[in-house]
């Protein structure tokens, strides 16, 4: 739900902050002060469009930031989707726009497109005024109202047929695949066959291509590692004139202490070190010569691997980054090389398949036909209802629901809602009817019952009470007081009716400040209500006898309320 809108420079409004509550809160106001600016503020911080004449005169750029919990599955999937971290199931909804034109939208600080926004915004937030085009009037959402009223049965109905659906999908995909003119056949066919024998020819192999990294890191080095170890073997065995080598050193050291390590025990102990570390070179020496002897250094080898890794780094810049995905890539298209030699039996035994599933859909199909059917029948008798409840008693609701020759991923349903507000008048389109006032009225009717279907938590009415009064204007605030039981509900009126039954009363009030206005919103106590209630009931000048009859209404309201609950 809506927790708090934060408003600054957006036309008559400098800086404004409101916190909103669960349950039914009202706006109300004279004429002007600024009520159609807030909802204006709410389209716009859901990503519709804006007219930058409503940044506030004198200022380069208007911002509003809107706080809302997270309470539909879908909103937390659409969040996770764009990689938006979410705490404690809230959104910080934030957009900026400047006089240039240039406009920022973020959600929980990520910068996001409009289009985003309001997708993610239609999960959280409904607004029925006589301009917008509202979930409930668009008809290709009208199929999922319908189902999501028929509930569990109907649902394992379309989820069982969208098994077949999918398999029937990739059916047809393969067919288009293997389909097309024998030309292009002929040549997609070509070009794998070359493909394949080219890597077939190539012998290509992993354990190959490690021993050729070995050999090659050996043969690169085989010089300087030559160099080095004759160096080593000349330093620690060879004697050249009178320089001795340090074997020979360490051998005539290790004589030398020999001869006088009973003298002392230290010096017994330096000729065992001196000693150990000429057997330790000795060894080094036998090792070293070995390797030495064994190195040759072979130019047209290395030449020979050198060509080799560059054949073999060629064929991974055309078929992949290792010989792995190499010989991958080889079955796949092996298996596509057959598909397409073979493809008219191929295509013949999908031919087959295909048909066997479409008469598996067009039975299935039939049965959620004969099942929408049915719930429809039984909605538009809710709706009906409702719509008499508050007074459109003259209308005609209708739901069509008309079996098409096209498969689509639910059924094969075309469904949508008709609507008549007037004896002799022909059923049209829900999204057709032009009255405000009237689409208003069946909105409400619809919210009404779908209110334990329809998951986004917070709704707003704008406007709902355009050509309504008494009775009336009472059955309509009873059912937006039944609705806040389940939904957050604002609700911008100028009724007293409507007034009456909210929990929580904003007033909106434009102000004038050396020459300049602003729009404020104030919180109303239950005396503050009183009052507004009672210059809605009579005029500005509010006398002890309005004021009681407001009294009264609230009084009615209240009890009212406790028969709802």
């Amino acid at each position: 739900m809506l927790l708090q809108l934060n408003i600054k420079n957006f036309a008559l409004i400098e800086n404004l902050t409101i916190s909103f509550s669960s349950g039914f809160n009202v706006l109300s106001g004279e004429t002007g002060a600024g009520k159609s600016i807030l909802i204006d503020a709410i389209n716009y911080i859901i990503g519709n469009k804006f007219n930058k004449d409503l940044i506030r005169t004198g200022q380069k750029k208007t911002f509003v930031e809107a706080v809302f919990t997270i309470e539909n599955e879908k909103t937390r999937e659409i969040l996770s989707q764009k990689d938006i971290d979410f705490e404690e199931d809230l959104v910080i909804i934030s957009r900026e726009t400047f006089q240039s034109g240039r406009s920022i939208a973020k959600i929980n600080g990520k910068s996001i497109l409009l289009s985003d926004l309001k997708n993610i915004t239609s999960t959280i937030l409904d607004i029925h005024g006589q301009h917008q085009n509202q979930n409930l009037l668009l008809p290709e959402n009208h199929i999922s109202y319908l189902d999501d009223y028929g509930e569990a049965f109907l649902h394992r109905l379309i989820e069982n047929y969208y098994e077949d659906y999918i398999e029937l999908k990739n059916i047809e995909s393969n067919i288009n695949e293997l389909s097309g003119n024998d030309e292009n056949r002929k040549k997609m066919a070509d070009f794998l066959k070359y493909q394949i024998d080219e890597i077939n020819s190539s012998n290509l192999s992993e354990k190959e291509e490690i021993e050729l990294k070995k050999k090659f890191e050996v043969l690169s080095s085989s010089e300087k590692i030559s160099n080095i170890l004759n160096s080593a073997y000349e330093s620690l065995s060879s004697s050249f004139e009178s320089k001795r080598s340090i074997q020979d050193e360490l051998g005539n050291i290790v004589i030398n202490l020999e001869s006088i390590y009973e003298v002392s025990k230290d010096i017994k102990n330096i000729h065992k070190l001196i000693q150990d570390a000429y057997y330790n070179i000795e060894e080094a020496v036998d090792e070293i010569r070995n390797l030495k002897d064994n190195i040759s250094y072979d130019e047209g080898e290395l030449e020979r691997i050198n060509s080799r890794i560059y054949e073999i780094s060629r064929y991974k810049k055309k078929y992949g980054s290792t010989i792995k995905e190499i010989l991958e890539y080889k079955d796949k298209i092996e298996n596509k090389y057959e598909e397409i030699v073979n493809s008219e039996h191929i295509i013949e035994e999908l031919e087959k398949h295909k048909n066997e599933i479409e008469k598996k859909l067009i039975d299935k199909a039939a049965k959620i036909h004969k099942v929408r059917s049915s719930v429809a029948q039984k909605l538009e008798k809710d709706i009906k209802r409702e719509l008499d409840f508050i007074g459109m008693e003259k209308s005609t609701f209708k739901i069509k629901v008309e079996l098409q020759d096209k498969f689509m991923k639910n059924g094969m349903d075309l469904v949508q809602f008709y609507i008549s507000t007037n004896p002799g008048e022909p059923l049209k389109p829900l999204e057709k009817i032009v009255s405000g006032g009237e689409l208003s009225r069946i909105m409400l009717a619809l919210k009404t019952v779908f209110v334990d279907k329809d998951k986004i938590p917070s709704v707003i009415f704008d406007e709902i009470d355009t050509g309504i009064s008494g009775r009336v204007a009472q059955r309509v605030a009873e059912k937006m007081y039944a609705i806040s039981r389940k939904r957050q509900v604002l609700c911008v009126t100028h009724l007293p009716q409507i007034a009456c039954m909210s929990d929580f009363h904003y007033l909106v009030l434009k102000e004038v400040h050396n020459n300049k206005t602003y729009t404020k919103v104030r919180k109303l106590n239950a005396k503050e209500k009183q009052y507004e209630v009672a210059k809605m009931v009579g005029t500005s000048n509010v006398t002890k006898i309005t004021l009681a009859h407001a009294g009264e209404l609230i009084n009615m309201a209240n009890s009212k309320k406790k028969e709802i609950l």
